[in-house]
């Protein structure tokens, strides 16, 4: 399994990296999106550690992340 990056949009864009199987770097986003619930309960179980008072989600779109922000990048 490899550690893939995700971008999430539209309104708020948000990276995490996530093991999932069957998908690696040169996927498309087509096959990482098989994966929908997947890669939500992960996202959601992040913003409720971040945010343990509630939140609400109106609009959830992800795909691969081809450009990884330079700010964000581990050393």
């Amino acid at each position: 399994m490899a550690r893939i990056r995700i971008q999430m949009a539209p309104e708020l864009e948000l990276k995490m990296e996530l093991d999932v199987q069957g998908v690696d770097v040169s996927s498309r986003d087509y096959n990482v999106q098989q994966h929908k619930a997947e890669v939500y309960a992960e996202f959601e179980r992040r913003l409720k550690e971040a945010f343990p008072e509630g939140l609400r989600i109106h609009t959830f779109e992800f795909g691969l992340d081809r450009g990884w922000h330079e700010e964000l990048q581990r050393d």
